[in-house]
């Protein structure tokens, strides 16, 4: 079979093509097998069989006259997830393919280095959806792609404040998910005040040059659409708040290690900790409804090693507990490119039950120019 255009549309796009009978759930289903091909392993489950009794029931419906926003749209889920979320898109008529890896073990699909190079690595999940071989996957902590942010892999990543996430091609494919499974995020119609942080919550890291031009020109443009835009720095001069940092840069790894590890006279410590990091974290967000941070310090760096080429991504470290400790819904959004052409990724975190504000906002910045499929 060759590729042909069906192999690049998003959900939106594909549940218009299955509408109109331009295509079917067989035929998509044969264009995720194709691309699978090459893309094996970003899975770590696959069931096929499974997989096209699926389609050939969602085409009987489609042929009767059904329509359904997940109808016949090929799909995974993460295998961070429980089965559950697997029965969500089957009830809502998806062909799911199988399970995608959460683990930070494969390369990025869109950095533009040599093929020699030891590039960042990134989560299965997102090589899966930058690649094309679903048009989104269900996901647990997605604005995060392993050591490469969603927007810097090309892809969006969408967490709502529950936990339960998206990755899919564009902020419109992840709407459309969310409305198929119905998982709500309307925008409410009200004025918005956004904080722009650079500097994160490591006082020893800086957002490099491209990073920061990347992060004013989505302020700017911002400003244009919303009622305010102001900066918005985390205040870290306290000693108490310095001492804090270092334990807000931890991944969610070695968090789960301190529990398991600790000896139990100091776990009482370290939840007194989480408690006093969850208050800073809710305190940034006071006088503003969302805030816009770089989706990393800034551009991959490249090394010339005998044989290779070392790439190093910016440290993530500096803004990702601000979502992934507050539990505050987040969505990760390609903002812009580099000189070479490499994704220049945002985060934008919002409060709680604003998660239809943060859609809008970052449908924004991708409609500016912040998207540009693989």
């Amino acid at each position: 079979m060759e590729e042909t255009p069906v192999c690049y549309p998003g959900a939106v796009e594909q549940a218009r093509l299955l509408a109109r009978g331009a295509t079917t759930a067989a035929e998509l289903l044969a264009t995720t097998e194709l691309r699978l091909k090459s893309s094996r392993g970003v899975f770590t489950d696959v069931d096929l069989a499974a997989a096209r009794r699926r389609a050939e029931e969602a085409d009987r419906r489609l042929a009767g006259g059904a329509r359904g926003g997940l109808l016949g749209l090929p799909l995974a889920v993460e295998d961070s997830l429980p089965r559950s979320a697997f029965e969500a898109l089957e009830a809502a008529g998806a062909v799911v393919v199988g399970r995608t890896s959460a683990a930070e073990a494969h390369r990025n699909p869109v950095l533009d280095v040599p093929a020699t190079a030891l590039d960042p690595k990134v989560s299965g999940t997102a090589v899966a959806v930058a690649t094309g071989v679903v048009a989104a996957v269900l996901a647990r902590r997605a604005p995060g792609a392993g050591q490469v942010p969603a927007g810097g892999a090309g892809v969006v990543g969408f967490e709502t404040s529950g936990g339960r996430g998206v990755v899919a091609r564009t902020v419109g494919d992840v709407a459309h998910v969310l409305r198929g499974i119905g998982w709500t995020a309307d925008p409410a119609n009200r004025p918005l005040r956004i904080g722009v942080s650079l500097r994160g919550l490591a006082v020893t890291r800086r957002t490099r040059a491209p990073m920061r031009r990347a992060v004013e020109d989505v302020a700017a443009l911002l400003s244009l659409h919303v009622n305010e835009v102001v900066d918005h720095d985390p205040h870290l001069a306290s000693e108490a708040r310095l001492v804090l940092a270092p334990h807000l840069a931890a991944g969610p790894r070695e968090l789960e290690l301190l529990d398991r590890y600790l000896p139990r006279p100091f776990r009482g410590i370290c939840r007194s900790m989480r408690a006093a990091e969850r208050v800073m974290l809710n305190h940034m967000f006071t006088g503003v409804d969302l805030l816009v941070t770089p989706g990393h310090t800034g551009p991959a760096e490249t090394m010339s090693l005998p044989g290779a080429v070392l790439v190093r991504n910016g440290a993530t470290s500096p803004f990702s507990p601000l979502w992934r400790i507050s539990g505050y819904p987040a969505v990760s959004v390609r903002a812009g490119s580099d000189a070479d052409g490499n994704p220049l990724p945002v985060t934008l975190i919002a409060v709680p039950a604003a998660e239809g504000e943060l859609l809008r906002v970052a449908g924004i910045i991708e409609e500016r120019g912040g998207h540009r499929s693989p």
